[in-house]
C-alpha cells in the first residue's frame, strides 16, 4: 500500500529559541546528531528554560525529527529516555497518527538514499537548500504490513551494527600496521 505522509502523520516545524546551559529542557539541534541521525547523547549541551509556550512543542516518545535545512538531511527517532526536549527550527517534527505504520519504519524509509536524493533534488533555496513541509506531506510512502516493517527495521539495525564493526576492525588493522611499521623503523 502507498500513502502520502500527510495521510499517516502530522508535521510541524521545530521552534527557534535562545539556548541557555543548565536549564530543564533539551534543545535538539542538527549539531547534536551524527550524519546517520544517531543522537550524540554525551555531547548535547543546549537547553532551554521551561515556559508555557514551550509546553506545546515538547516532543513525544516516537516523534521523528527530520533535518530539512542545509545539505545534510536525515531523520531521527526521538526517545523520551534522553529527557524532555524540543526540536530546533532546523527540524520538522513528524508525529505518526496511524496504526498501520511504525515510527521506526517511517524513520528508516525517510533515511533511504533514494528518498533523501528525491527530497534534495526538489529542495528550494540556493544558499541554504530547504525541504518544505508540503514536499514532506506529499511524499508517498510504501507501507508493507506491520510485521514486515518491524523486520525491515531490525535488519537495518543489524546492517548498521555490521558496518560499525567493519569500521572498528579496519581501525584496529591500521593501528596494528602502524605499530609494526614503527617497530621496523626503530630497528
Amino acid at each position: 500500500m502507498n500513502l502520502k505522509i500527510k495521510d499517516i502523520a502530522l508535521i510541524r516545524s521545530g521552534i527557534y529559541q535562545k539556548d541557555s546551559p543548565d536549564e530543564d529542557i533539551l534543545y535538539l539541534q542538527v549539531k547534536d546528531f551524527k550524519q546517520n541521525g544517531e543522537l550524540k547523547k554525551e555531547e548535547i549541551k543546549s537547553s532551554i528554560k521551561k515556559e508555557d509556550k514551550i509546553e506545546s512543542h515538547l516532543l513525544y516518545d516516537g516523534d521523528l525529527l527530520f533535518a530539512a535545512k542545509g545539505t545534510s538531511n536525515f531523520c531521527a527517532l526521538y526517545n523520551i529516555n534522553i529527557g524532555k526536549a524540543v526540536a530546533s527550527s532546523s527540524f520538522f517534527v513528524i508525529r505518526v497518527n496511524s496504526p498501520i505504520i511504525a515510527p521506526e519504519y517511517l524513520c528508516w524509509y525517510l533515511n533511504t538514499s533514494k528518498v533523501l536524493r528525491q527530497l534534495s533534488a526538489n529542495a528550494v533555496g540556493s544558499s541554504t537548500p530547504s525541504i518544505t513541509k508540503p514536499m514532506l506531506e506529499e511524499l508517498e510512502i510504501s507501507i508493507p504490513d506491520i510485521e514486515k516493517q518491524r523486520a525491515i527495521v531490525v535488519f537495518s539495525e543489524l546492517q548498521d551494527e555490521e558496518f560499525a564493526l567493519h569500521l572498528r576492525i579496519a581501525q584496529k588493522k591500521k593501528e596494528l600496521t602502524d605499530h609494526i611499521l614503527n617497530k621496523i623503523i626503530k630497528k
